[in-house]
């Protein structure tokens, strides 16, 4: 096991290091946890602990580091540290990162992720958004995080895990720990191709302040934040406020004007998130940074998938065409094409089989 690791975990769960303390020493020594650690480390490091004579208070702590050691070197899970391989760069940047991020699956968390959040007492048309946008983004090749919460966060695991860019859960509790108990399937298909996260150590359970404190992690490590439904003052919103404060893209799926699940999301638009139809209106806030490929197709610029010879104007009408019907005037004006134009792209995206049309001469991608 790497030794920094190491040392960084007896600090925190035997000598009752603080986060925050152990965050601020790392930055003062330029992101190097091995001068962290020394600076703590009074003492050389007690290679293996001796108990006797020990008070009950720093045995029970020492029987956690030894539980944690132990757990890492069976490989039941995974430790990355700040500054280590596979931590993720953004979250590392954020106001107060996790020194230690405790992990099962094998999906890396430091890819391009994008959070798909909101409320737990979800509507269907919430469930229905959710798996429409986690399925459309994950079947893209970008990895969906959310919380394993009931709700629409389990809804955007479901439709993702099975995708290219699969899906990480962001637990509350330990990674041993899994809440709720009706996600324990659910959780196991994730660790079987995906990734669960936690900076709470093993054994830890799921209490009710852990889950605000995890929504920093949520949005860290995702380039930006999709909220599907939320009341004005659910924990999706935390995680919104999080994400704006971290300098992360925020989106809102917009509801009905009746709907309570969807004031908060109202609100978030109101303040300047961008309103969310598809996966397409998230994806193009991200041009350059991230490619769409797949199995046939062609790489692009985030906007669409192209077949292999599809260029031009059928290209960029293409581009402009998303999973929910438009008319031709609406596909004329984004793309800036005559409708004339347009109508003769889109005969052609058809015989591709890119582009079905629907009624009143409305048109959508058919992937």
């Amino acid at each position: 096991m790497d030794k920094d690791l190491r040392h960084l975990i007896y600090l925190l769960f035997c000598m009752d290091i603080s986060a925050s303390s152990y965050i601020r020493v790392f930055r003062e020594k330029n992101g190097s946890v091995s001068r962290a650690n020394r600076y703590f480390l009074k003492k050389p490091f007690p290679e293996q602990p001796r108990l006797d004579g020990r008070a009950a208070g720093m045995k029970k702590k020492e029987d956690h580091y030894k539980r944690i050691i132990t757990g890492i070197e069976k490989k039941a899970f995974r430790a990355i540290h700040i500054g280590g391989r596979g931590y993720p760069a953004g979250l590392e940047n954020i106001y107060a990162p996790p020194p230690v991020l405790f992990c099962r699956g094998s999906l890396a968390i430091d890819g391009f992720n994008i959070a798909v959040v909101g409320s737990r007492r979800c509507t269907r048309y919430g469930k229905d958004a959710a798996s429409y946008i986690s399925k459309s983004l994950s079947d893209m090749g970008i990895t969906v995080v959310s919380g394993l919460a009931l709700g629409i966060d389990s809804m955007a695991h479901m439709n993702s895990v099975g995708g290219r860019g699969g899906t990480i859960a962001v637990l509350g509790s330990g990674p041993d720990v899994i809440y709720p108990p009706e996600n324990r399937d659910l959780c196991r298909q994730i660790i079987g191709s995906g990734a669960v996260v936690t900076e709470f150590p093993p054994g830890t359970p799921p209490l009710r302040q852990n889950f605000p404190i995890r929504n920093r992690i949520i949005s860290g490590i995702s380039r930006g934040v999709v909220i599907v439904e939320a009341g004005s003052r659910s924990g999706a919103m935390i995680t919104g406020d999080t994400a704006l404060e971290q300098d992360r893209e925020v989106f809102a799926v917009p509801g009905s004007i009746f709907s309570c699940s969807s004031r908060g999301c109202h609100k978030l638009i109101n303040g300047g998130a961008k309103l969310v139809e598809s996966a397409d209106d998230i994806i193009e806030e991200f041009q350059g940074l991230f490619t769409v490929s797949g199995s046939g197709a062609e790489a692009g610029q985030a906007g669409g998938r192209r077949k292999a010879g599809i260029g031009g104007k059928a290209g960029k009408v293409y581009d402009n065409i998303g999973h929910r019907p438009e008319s031709l005037d609406r596909i004329s004006l984004k793309s800036g094409l005559a409708v004339n134009e347009v109508l003769k792209a889109v005969t052609m995206l058809e015989m591709e089989e890119m582009v079905r049309e629907g009624p009143s001469n409305h048109y959508r991608r058919s992937e």
